[in-house]
C-alpha cells in the first residue's frame, strides 16, 4: 500500500498547482478590465467616474454578501468542485453579456451577479487548498496561494491596458469571458478531499464555527491588511503625484517595487511559518508593516524606493501565516465556511479602506492617512501577540493536567 506521503506527492498537481493556477486566473480577470474602464464605461457607455467606481464597489458588495453564504453551502452539501465550475462558468457567461450591454444600470446589476459567481469560484478554490496539504507543507502551499493571487492582480491590469489599446474598449471583457471559460474547464480536473463530510446540517456548521473563536484573530489581521490595501489604492497615487512623479510609467515602477517582493516572497514566508509557527511571523510582519506605513507619508521621492521594497517584504510575511492559522484552527468539516469568513473580512476591509483613506486625506493630508492605517496594523499586532502568548500558556497548562 502506498504511503500518504506518496499519495500527496502524486496528487500535488491537482490539489495544489491546479488550484493555484485557478486563483491566478481569477485575480488576472479581476484586474483585466481596470485599465480600460475609462474607455468602456465613460467613453463607450457615456457614464461618469462615479459609475466606473461603482463597477468595482458593486462587485465588492457581492463578495461581502455571498462569500459566507457559499462557504456555508459548500460545507452543508459536502462538495467543492461543482461550485467552482459553476462559479467560473457563470462569470464567463456574464462577461460575454457585458459586451452586449449599453445601459449603465443594467451593467451594474449584472456586475453584482457576476461578483456572486466569481467569489463562489475563487473562495471555494481557496477552501480546497486548505483541504488537502498535509505533513508539514501547508505553509509553503499557503505561500503559493498568496503568490498566485498577487501575481494575477499585478499582471491583469497592464494586460488589460494593452488589449484596450490594440482592440478597443470591450476587448478585455471578451478576454475575461474566454479566460473564465478556460478556468471552468480546468476546474473539472480538481480533486475533492476524501475528508469532506456529506450533508452537514447548517446548525452543526454554525455550532462548529462558534466552538473555534480563535479563528477570528486571522480574520482580523486580514481585515486590517485589506483595509490598508484599499486606503493605499486611493491615497498613494495622489501622494506620489504630489512628490513630482507625474509620469504614469514612473508611478507604475514604484508600485512594482512593492508588488514584486510582495509576490515573490510569499512562498518563503509560508515555509518560515512551517518552521517556527505562524503566529510569530504574522505579528512581527504586521508590526513592521504598520511602522513602515506610518513613515510612508514623511518620505521624499528619493527615499521612497527603499520604503516601497520594505513595505512589499513586510506585506509578504503576513498573508501565508494568516491563512495557515485559519487552516489549523478551523474544523476540517467547516473549512469552506471559515474561508468564506476570511474572505468576508478581507472584502469588508477593502471596501472600507478607500472611504477611510479619502476621509483621512481630506481631513489632515497624506501623512495622517498613512499613519492612521499604520496605527491600526500596530495595534492589532500588539493585541494579537498578547492573545497568542496567552493561548499558548493555556494550551501548555491543559497539557500538564
Amino acid at each position: 500500500m502506498k504511503s500518504q506521503g506518496n499519495i500527496d506527492t502524486q496528487g500535488v498537481g491537482r490539489t495544489v498547482v491546479l488550484p493555484a493556477t485557478l486563483l491566478f486566473g481569477a485575480m488576472f480577470n479581476l484586474t483585466l478590465v481596470v485599465a480600460g474602464l475609462k474607455e468602456f464605461i465613460i467613453e463607450d457607455l457615456g457614464g461618469s467616474i462615479a459609475d466606473a467606481t461603482l463597477f468595482f464597489s458593486v462587485e465588492t458588495l457581492a463578495y461581502i454578501i455571498f462569500a459566507p453564504i457559499w462557504g456555508l453551502a459548500s460545507d452543508r452539501f459536502g462538495v467543492r468542485k461543482p461550485l467552482v465550475v459553476i462559479g467560473f462558468a457563470g462569470s464567463a457567461l456574464i462577461y460575454l453579456i457585458y459586451g452586449k450591454l449599453h445601459s449603465i444600470p443594467l451593467l451594474l446589476a449584472f456586475r453584482f451577479v457576476q461578483g456572486a459567481f466569481s467569489v463562489l469560484g475563487w473562495s471555494t478554490v481557496m477552501a480546497m487548498m486548505l483541504d488537502h496539504p498535509v505533513h508539514g507543507r501547508k505553509g509553503r502551499f499557503m505561500g503559493l496561494m498568496g503568490a498566485s493571487l498577487i501575481f494575477g492582480v499585478a499582471i491583469g491590469a497592464p494586460m488589460g491596458g494593452y488589449l484596450t489599446r490594440w482592440f478597443g474598449a470591450r476587448a478585455p471583457l471578451l478576454a475575461a469571458a474566454i479566460s473564465f471559460a478556460v478556468l471552468a474547464a480546468l476546474s473539472l480536473l480538481l480533486r475533492e478531499s476524501p475528508t469532506l463530510t456529506r450533508q452537514l446540517r447548517v446548525r452543526e456548521i454554525l455550532a462548529t464555527l462558534r466552538s473555534r473563536p480563535q479563528v477570528a484573530l486571522p480574520f482580523s489581521f486580514h481585515f486590517v491588511d485589506r483595509l490598508a490595501v484599499g486606503l493605499f489604492v486611493v491615497v498613494f497615487p495622489l501622494y506620489i503625484d504630489s512628490l513630482g512623479a507625474t509620469d504614469p510609467a514612473l508611478r507604475g515602477r514604484y508600485l512594482a517595487l512593492f508588488l514584486l517582493p510582495f509576490a515573490f516572497l510569499q512562498y518563503f514566508s509560508g515555509r518560515l511559518a512551517e518552521r517556527i509557527g505562524a503566529g510569530g511571523p504574522l505579528v512581527v510582519g504586521s508590526l513592521l508593516y504598520g511602522l513602515a506605513l506610518c513613515g510612508l507619508g514623511f518620505t521624499d521621492l528619493s527615499s521612497l524606493q527603499g520604503m516601497m521594497v520594505a513595505l512589499g517584504i513586510f506585506a509578504a510575511v503576513m498573508f501565508p501565516p494568516a491563512i495557515l492559522l485559519v487552516s489549523e484552527w478551523s474544523d476540517p468539516k467547516t473549512r469552506a465556511s471559515a474561508m468564506g469568513g476570511f474572505n468576508l473580512a478581507g472584502s469588508m476591509g477593502f471596501a472600507l479602506g478607500p472611504i477611510m483613506g479619502g476621509w483621512a486625506f481630506t481631513t489632515r493630508g497624506f501623512a495622517f492617512a498613512f499613519v492612521l492605517c499604520g496605527v491600526f496594523e500596530i495595534a492589532l499586532a500588539i493585541v494579537g501577540g498578547f492573545l497568542l502568548i496567552r493561548w499558548a500558556r493555556q494550551a501548555r497548562a491543559r497539557s500538564k493536567n
